[in-house]
């Protein structure tokens, strides 16, 4: 059974990273922070394919049957988005170079501080439409990285060696955005400075799956979680409305993402331990709006910044005034925005998907983990998770 409450939390994670790209101009909605709907998607991968990993691990054909999953869940809208990037700028004259397209093809690009160059290169050398839909691939290129050499970890490595990893991960990642910082943020791109937000979803697949771990920790500590899963994200919000988020300050690369990783996953696990609970915030995550929001989330997240390049075209010649231009752009946006990301999912990633299940099978793949059906009771204080 899918957990549906992350499928919500999916949804608000892209609706966030849209806010920030269209709804800048409207600070009253968060849009400023809406960058760290990426954080929580790295919250949600980590968790989702270790749980998947360690359900498939003493399995036949783990291997094959990972990678083929994630081949048919990941490969069709990426390349499709690339296929497109190429021909629009082959056919504007702004070919770009093979470097800056093999970095996308092989999904390496996350190992270099910064993006591309070539991105922001003047005079331009691919359009800004391709420069912008390539822009937000780099993560992408973090969770394949991230994939690629998780597999053999999880298969190979004891519960000890992999709990040591999982911590190496969470501290070196800050140590390394603090030595890397300058104030353009180029260390908000490498998957070596943004690793720890996968290793924290990967430790809530850890604890999930640990039995003898998960009741060790009983009485007072699931009272010091249970506060936690509330004081957290209330110093998080304080952190970043004092520091109104800007990426340009050290401290908010550092400490910051500390933060707002540490609380996306404490509110991750208090979701999945409430799961299906009758509690109010909990029914939220399962509206069917939201769910349906992050079905789509994967071409959403891919085409959402490109297409508002398409609807600046589509708005200017209008002629509007300031504020209805604004009301007007973002709203054109996100219809083509949506029209494209439902358009996809229909047209082609359920489509796909159903071919994996047919061809790759797997009980583990997107089903709650057998363990939590046996995690001690939620508490009612027990606050949300991702």
């Amino acid at each position: 059974m899918r957990i549906r409450e992350l499928d919500g939390l999916r949804g608000i994670a892209v609706l966030a990273v849209i806010s920030n790209h269209y709804l800048l101009w409207l600070p009253a909605v968060g849009s400023a922070y809406g960058w760290l709907g990426v954080d929580l998607f790295f919250i949600l991968s980590g968790f989702l394919i270790t749980s998947i990993l360690l359900e498939l691990r003493d399995k036949e054909h783990y291997f094959k049957t990972f990678y083929a999953r994630r081949a048919f869940r990941i490969f069709p809208p990426y390349f499709l988005a690339l296929a497109v990037y190429l021909v629009y700028s082959f056919s504007a004259g702004l070919p770009g170079t093979w470097g800056l397209w093999l970095q996308y093809i092989f999904y390496y690009s996350s190992l270099f501080i910064g993006l591309p160059p070539e991105l922001h290169a003047i005079p331009p050398v691919v359009p800004p439409a391709v420069a912008i839909g390539l822009s937000v691939m780099w993560s992408l290129s973090v969770e394949e990285i991230y994939y690629t050499i998780w597999a053999p970890l999880v298969r190979f490595t004891t519960q000890n060696g992999f709990t040591a990893i999982l911590v190496s991960m969470i501290v070196v990642a800050p140590l390394l955005r603090w030595q890397l910082h300058t104030p353009d943020w180029p260390e908000y791109f490498p998957f070596y400075c943004r690793m720890d937000g996968l290793a924290y979803g990967s430790a809530i697949a850890l604890f999930i799956h640990g039995q003898r771990l998960r009741q060790a920790i009983s009485g007072q500590w699931n009272r010091i979680i249970r506060w936690a899963t509330l004081m957290v994200p209330l110093v998080t919000v304080f952190f970043f409305l004092a520091t109104h988020g800007e990426r340009s300050l050290r401290i908010v690369m550092t400490l910051g993402l500390v933060l707002a990783d540490l609380s996306f996953a404490l509110v991750t696990y208090a979701l999945i331990r409430n799961s299906g609970g009758p509690q109010l915030w909990v029914r939220i995550f399962r509206a069917k709006w939201l769910r349906s929001i992050g079905m789509v989330s994967y071409s959403l997240y891919l085409f959402h910044a490109p297409l508002r390049i398409l609807a600046i075209h589509l708005v200017d010649g209008l002629h509007l005034a300031r504020r209805a231009n604004a009301i007007t752009l973002a709203l054109t946006s996100l219809a083509l925005s949506f029209g494209v990301g439902y358009g996809l999912w229909y047209g082609m990633e359920s489509r796909i998907l159903r071919w994996k299940d047919r061809f790759v099978p797997s009980s583990a793949h997107a089903e709650r983990p057998p363990s939590v059906e046996s995690a001690p009771e939620p508490d009612p204080a027990d606050a949300a998770r991702s």
